[in-house]
């Protein structure tokens, strides 16, 4: 199940989705909800999760839906396009790792001793 749907999307881009980007958008929420889930390994409740975790994926999402497939690099200034074969840009952005990090299990260390008697 995903954490945010087409509607929320729709909501945020403030116009209605496209007929064809329904299908394209319910998969870049069900993959985006995933990479949250994955990274969020502590406690929360999976009932009714953080809204935090909704704020990301359509944020996540958004930014998915403005590249274009196959575009690895894309300037403004001078106009630069590249193309490759290998460009994913399906990741939680740095930004959303930061607003997930407290809903991710702490690693630690613990010092043991031994103490001969």
């Amino acid at each position: 199940m995903s954490l945010a749907t087409p509607a929320d999307i729709s909501a945020r881009l403030g116009r209605p989705l496209a007929d064809d980007e329904g299908p394209r958008v319910q998969a870049f929420l069900d993959d985006a909800t995933a990479l949250v889930e994955e990274y969020c390994t502590g406690r929360w409740d999976r009932a009714t999760p953080p809204a935090i975790f909704k704020t990301v994926v359509c944020g996540e999402v958004i930014r998915w839906l403005s590249v274009a497939p196959g575009v690895i690099l894309e300037r403004t200034g001078e106009l630069e396009t590249q193309f490759g074969q290998t460009a994913s840009n399906q990741g939680l952005s740095r930004e959303a790792t930061a607003a997930l990090r407290k809903y991710r299990r702490k690693v630690g260390s613990l010092p043991l001793r031994r103490y001969d008697c």
